[in-house]
């Protein structure tokens, strides 16, 4: 039973992006054709159309990786195949700066909620590589600039405390964000019990951690997170058509 997105059984496509910010599900389902709302229940808005021809779901996860497990399981449960999150990161490494676009290639799992649903095994906090190649494939195709590598999933906003980056940075990480981890392992669960899951994830950096060694980078304003994030929408999109539905089991 869907407790949390109350839709309809064949609401979703197959495919379907996922965003934390109901704002930005609202700009995503205006590029498809013929979009219908198919959720609103929590606020947790979702779309349902058509790109370039086929089905196509867009969903709101809210902020953080408990909403997201709790949504991502139940979209799971409607059938999604293929899911790819889109949303901001904060940058703490060299040379990755605002308005970049960072295709993630895994999450060091800093979260108690991944923790939990790993339920004490190991975690691999890590996309499908086919969805990833394609999301490489899309950036490529549309961007001048962008990264591909390993970021660090938290609970906690990370303005808000005093943790340091030299670890992370250390580590090879790029930036910091907050539901990636969750979304992974859900996937990768998905796949062990049998079903056909892949996840992947593309964000835009909005600001640089003040410890950024590049020198501090304050938050993008609206009109320019607005403009980069819009070209990261145009590329998951290109990505979540690129392969075909079922073709792991």
């Amino acid at each position: 039973m869907a407790i949390y997105l109350r839709a309809e059984d064949g609401a979703y496509a197959k495919r379907v992006l996922v965003a934390g910010d109901p704002g930005r599900i609202a700009r995503i389902a205006s590029l498809l054709d013929a979009s219908r709302l198919v959720t609103e229940n929590r606020g947790l808005v979702g779309y349902t159309g058509n790109y370039k021809g086929q089905p196509v779901s867009v969903q709101a996860v809210g902020m953080g990786c408990p909403s997201m497990a709790m949504v991502g399981a139940e979209l799971f449960e409607y059938g999604v195949e293929q899911m790819i999150r889109i949303g901001t990161c904060s940058a703490f490494a060299a040379g990755v700066g605002n308005g970049d676009v960072i295709v993630v290639t895994g999450s060091a799992a800093a979260d108690g909620t991944t923790a939990s649903l790993a339920g004490g095994c190991p975690i691999a906090a890590i996309p499908d590589f086919d969805l990833t190649a394609a999301l490489v494939d899309s950036a490529r195709a549309r961007l001048d600039r962008f990264h591909v590598g390993p970021v660090v999933t938290v609970d906690v906003e990370p303005h808000l405390s005093a943790r340091s980056t030299a670890c992370w940075r250390e580590q090879g990480l790029l930036a910091v964000e907050m539901e990636a981890s969750a979304m992974f392992n859900l996937a990768l669960r998905r796949r062990g019990a049998g079903f056909t899951a892949r996840a992947a994830c593309a964000l835009t950096v909005s600001d640089g951690l003040d410890s950024h060694p590049d020198g501090p980078q304050q938050y993008l304003n609206d009109e320019e997170l607005t403009r980069a994030t819009d070209v990261m929408h145009l590329v998951a999109l290109d990505a979540l058509i690129a392969l075909p539905l079922a073709a792991v089991q």
